[in-house]
């Protein structure tokens, strides 16, 4: 999900810019067909898929449920719930059901204008053998290997193509054409004629995706708007090439379509509203009236289109997100737990942290504590503590292994099955995490620093192990010292201080040094 989010979004942001630099450059030119290209490729640029990704750094969109949100934990009946309205659905949730909501608006509403017109459709009659004979005699000067059948109908429908997989059909208004002379109905039936040879009936179907898609995005309907637009002046300056003597027919044609339509209730969804429009009407009939352009595009002009249309599709600037799990710590959390099966706790915590929790094989237990307002991988840390277990992350997994050997040994190694598997990554650095008999040396300590025993803890008789987890790089120097058990806030302080000095040989994989994640114990007794 979060991909595909993403992936709109950013084609999203990459239509947007595309938009500006089409209307700038329309601006300088008074070429339809380039108008017609330029926002074009706006429209694919909104549906096309990553061909050529460009990675871009962007806080992921899924982050943790703790990172947005202060969740209540409790205890029913022995079981951990979440309970309470503080935890907030996850927005890329209601994101996704809104967009896809809108997208199904958008697609009824074509559908039911696709009714409409079947039944317009239905009640008509096929046009005379005068117009049947224009209709062809028209097609075969555009190029056309197939004149479509032309229907009359009494419906208040401006004249358009209607095309549904591949049948088409030429709708007529009978009142329209009962007002207009011959030029003129040569014209009209010219100028549907070229959006046929155009293939714009197929670029309705990627408007209509575009719109469903990115029925939220303005530049998406500004798009649609721009194409039509530059679809009716091209079809304008074809049907003056086509018809050099007809100028003033097709102006007379194209006022009293707009005429024709005016002031009335057109029906559901009719393309016509733009036919209507004055503003763009006056547009169109000063260029068929005073313009003579050719409708040739230039070679220079034609590789540049192609090469916008070919970066438009191609590369794709991938918005890369955080990997889920990657931050260390998440906002508080209020935690009240009594006699609670630890697995519950667990899947609890898996839920507001977005992680997956892999549990080592028999651990088990219950769970009593209460916490209020400590970020949720402080508490679990907390919680395992309480049970001889400890955590470590890996990507989207946390795995809760258990502490073995706590006894009067300083250095005590994580332990577990035999393995090197990838624990993580610090900064693009890849750690390895250390367990015996796998393949991987362990690290030995050349320089120790004996920790202080702090004056408090020592008068108020605190004593025992601090279990802390640890990175040695590569070149045997400490980093990142996480306490995962601990008698007291001083003795750990006490103890990160002292280990933060200690220097290692590195630990070595196929004889190579490697950074590895390695767990160690100080013992404070009292003497």
């Amino acid at each position: 999900m979060e991909t595909l989010l993403g992936l709109g979004l950013t084609n999203a942001a990459v239509a947007a810019l595309l938009a500006v630099a089409a209307a700038l450059i329309a601006r300088f030119t008074r070429r339809p067909a380039v108008w017609y290209v330029l926002w074009l490729a706006v429209l694919l640029r909104l549906l096309a898929p990553p061909v050529l990704a460009i990675a871009l750094p962007l806080p992921s969109l899924a982050r943790p449920v703790a990172d947005r949100t202060v969740a209540a934990v409790t205890v029913e009946g022995g079981a951990v719930a979440l309970v309470g309205s503080l935890r907030s659905v996850e927005p890329r949730t209601v994101v996704a059901l809104l967009w896809a909501g809108g997208a199904l608006v958008v697609l009824g509403f074509a559908l039911a204008q696709s009714v409409q017109l079947r039944q317009i459709l239905a009640a008509g009659t096929p046009a005379s053998d005068p117009i049947a004979s224009r209709v062809r005699g028209l097609a075969d000067r555009l190029g056309l290997r197939q004149a479509p059948p032309a229907v009359v109908v009494e419906d208040l429908v401006p004249p358009m193509l209607w095309a549904v997989f591949g049948s088409v059909r030429l709708i007529l208004p009978a009142e329209l054409m009962a007002r207009l002379d011959g030029r003129a109905t040569d014209a009209l039936l010219a100028h549907e004629l070229a959006h046929l040879s155009r293939r714009d009936h197929w670029v309705r179907h990627l408007e209509l995706a575009a719109l469903a898609l990115f029925w939220w995005n303005p530049i998406a309907w500004w798009a649609t708007a721009r194409v039509r637009r530059a679809q009716e002046l091209c079809c304008d300056q074809r049907v003056a090439e086509l018809l050099p003597g007809h100028r003033r027919a097709y102006a007379d044609c194209l006022v009293e379509t707009a005429r024709f339509l005016s002031g009335r209730r057109l029906p559901l969804g009719s393309p016509a509203r733009a036919m209507a429009d004055l503003t763009q009407l006056k547009g169109r009939i000063q260029m068929i009236m005073n313009d003579h352009p050719d409708r040739r595009l230039s070679l220079p002009v034609r590789l540049t289109a192609a090469a916008i249309l070919i970066a438009a599709l191609a590369f794709t600037p991938m918005l890369t997100a955080t990997p889920e799990g990657s931050s260390e710590m998440g906002r508080p959390i209020s935690l009240s737990l009594e006699n609670a099966d630890l697995l519950d706790v667990l899947a609890t915590f898996s839920e507001i942290s977005g992680a997956e929790i892999l549990v080592e094989p028999g651990i088990s237990g219950t769970v009593s504590t209460s916490f209020d307002g400590v970020p949720w991988d402080e508490a679990l840390a907390k919680i395992l503590q309480s049970q001889g277990l400890v955590w470590e992350r890996t990507g989207a997994q946390i795995i809760v292994r258990r502490v073995e050997g706590n006894g009067p040994a300083s250095l005590q190694p994580a332990t577990g099955e035999p393995t090197t598997r990838l624990a993580g990554r610090l900064d693009g650095e890849t750690v390895y995490r250390y367990v015996p008999d796998a393949r991987i040396s362990e690290p030995v300590v050349v320089e120790k620093t004996a920790p202080v025993y702090p004056a408090a803890a020592r008068e108020a008789g605190v004593s025992g192990a601090v279990v802390a987890d640890l990175v040695i790089d590569e070149v045997g120097t400490v980093r990142d010292v996480v306490i995962q058990k601990s008698p007291s806030d001083e003795l750990s302080a006490a103890a990160i201080d002292a280990i933060e000095q200690w220097r290692f040989a590195p630990a070595t994989m196929d004889g190579k040094p490697v950074t590895v994640r390695y767990v160690v114990t100080v013992m404070f007794r009292l003497q």
